[in-house]
C-alpha cells in the first residue's frame, strides 16, 4: 500500500522531523567494533542495520529508510551504488555533524533486506518513480539528491523527469551519458537475464577472497573492501532480493542516461560532480563532461579513492558536501 502524505506547512514538517526517531550512525557503532572476530563483526552489523529504522509501504513493497540530523533547508537524500547498502553513508553524515536533515534508504540496490513486490518496477526509471513515492510519504516538496554510482543514475532521471522535486544534485562517481552500464559490468549485466546466473554471482560475492579482489566489492572500493562483504548477505539469503537485482540489471540501458542527459542544459539548480582519482569504472574525462552539461555544474576531484568515494573517502566528500550545501543550496 502506498502511504499517502498529507500536505503540511513547513513549521509542522520540521516538528514531525524532530520528533521522528533516527539514528546517530551505523557507522559509530560498527567503529567500536575494531578488533572482534570477523564474524562477529559481520553479525553485529546486521544486528545494527535494523537500528532506528522506519518503513514505507510504496507500490512496490515496503521500503525501509533513517532520518539523521537536523537544520533548516531541503532533505538530504541519499543514493548508493550498485550491491551497496545505506550504511555506506554513514561515515560521511557522521562528519556533516547533525547540521543537515538526511535521510538514507534501503534502496533496492542489492543489498537491501525487504524484497520489493514480484511485479514491481524495479528498472532505473522505476527506481527514480520510487524515489518520488518516499519523498511524497515523507512530506517533502523538494530534496537535495546525493546519488553514487547507480544511485548517481537514479538521481540523474528523477532530475530529469520531475525537476520541480530536486533542489540540487551531488553527483559522486557515476555512470553518466553513454556509459551505463561501465564497460566492466556491461556482460555482467547481461548475464543477469540467464536463469540461475544472479545466484552464481551473489555465491561468489560471499566469499571473503572474491568479495575483496577485482572481481568484486575490490573493483570499486580501494580501502578494505573486504568490510563490505555484509552487504551481499541478503542477496545470497533472499530469492526475492535476487529477482529485484536481476530487474535493476537487465532493465538498464545506456538510452535511459543518454535521455536524462538531453535535459541537463534546462536545469538551472546548483550540481556538484565528484569524481575519484583512482575509479577504475570512470573516467576524469566522464565527470568533466557531466559537470559542464549543467549550467552550473561544478567538478571536484577526490584523491586516494575508488568509485564507492562515500567508503574510501568519507571525510573528504563530507567537507564537499558541507561547503555545496551551506553556500550553493541554503544560500
Amino acid at each position: 500500500m502506498v502511504v499517502a502524505a498529507k500536505p503540511r506547512s513547513a513549521n509542522s514538517r520540521a516538528a514531525a522531523w524532530r520528533t521522528a526517531p533516527r539514528v546517530s550512525s551505523l557507522y559509530s557503532a560498527r567503529r567500536l567494533l575494531t578488533g572482534m572476530p570477523t564474524r562477529l563483526q559481520s553479525l553485529t552489523v546486521s544486528q545494527f542495520s535494523t537500528i532506528g529504522h522506519e518503513e514505507i509501504g510504496t507500490s512496490r513493497g515496503t521500503v525501509r529508510y533513517w532520518r539523521h540530523g537536523g537544520g533548516p533547508g531541503p532533505v538530504v537524500v541519499f543514493l548508493q551504488g550498485f550491491l551497496a547498502g545505506p550504511d555506506v553513508w554513514s561515515p560521511v553524515i557522521d562528519e556533516l555533524g547533525g547540521a543537515h536533515r538526511c535521510v538514507t534508504v534501503d534502496w533496492p540496490f542489492g543489498a537491501h533486506r525487504n524484497a520489493m513486490r514480484a511485479d514491481a518496477d524495479l528498472s532505473p526509471p522505476g527506481i527514480a518513480d520510487l524515489v518520488i513515492e518516499v519523498l511524497d510519504a515523507l512530506d517533502e516538496p523538494q530534496a537535495v539528491l546525493v546519488g553514487n554510482d547507480s544511485g548517481g543514475v537514479v538521481a540523474q532521471l528523477v532530475a530529469a523527469a520531475r525537476p520541480e522535486r530536486v533542489a540540487a544534485l551531488a553527483l559522486v562517481a557515476c555512470d553518466a551519458f553513454e556509459v551505463f552500464p561501465p564497460g566492466a559490468y556491461r556482460l555482467l549485466f547481461r548475464l543477469a537475464a540467464v536463469p540461475g546466473f544472479v545466484r552464481l554471482m551473489a555465491a561468489a560475492m560471499n566469499v571473503p577472497a572474491l568479495a575483496g579482489s577485482r572481481l568484486g566489492f575490490g573493483a570499486v572500493i580501494e580501502h578494505d573492501p573486504g568490510s563490505v562483504r555484509h552487504w551481499a548477505a541478503p542477496l545470497a539469503a533472499d530469492a526475492g532480493v535476487r529477482r529485484d537485482i536481476a530487474k535493476l540489471m537487465t532493465g538498464s540501458s545506456k538510452d535511459q542516461t543518454l535521455a536524462a542527459a538531453r535535459t541537463f542544459a534546462g536545469f538551472g539548480r546548483p550540481v556538484l560532480v565528484v569524481w575519484a582519482d583512482r575509479d577504475r569504472l570512470f573516467p576524469r574525462a566522464l565527470g568533466r563532461r557531466l559537470a559542464d552539461a549543467f549550467p552550473d555544474g561544478r567538478l571536484e576531484v577526490v584523491e586516494g579513492s575508488g568509485t564507492f568515494v562515500p567508503h574510501d573517502r568519507p571525510g573528504r566528500l563530507a567537507e564537499l558536501l558541507s561547503d555545496f550545501l551551506g553556500r550553493r543550496v541554503a544560500g
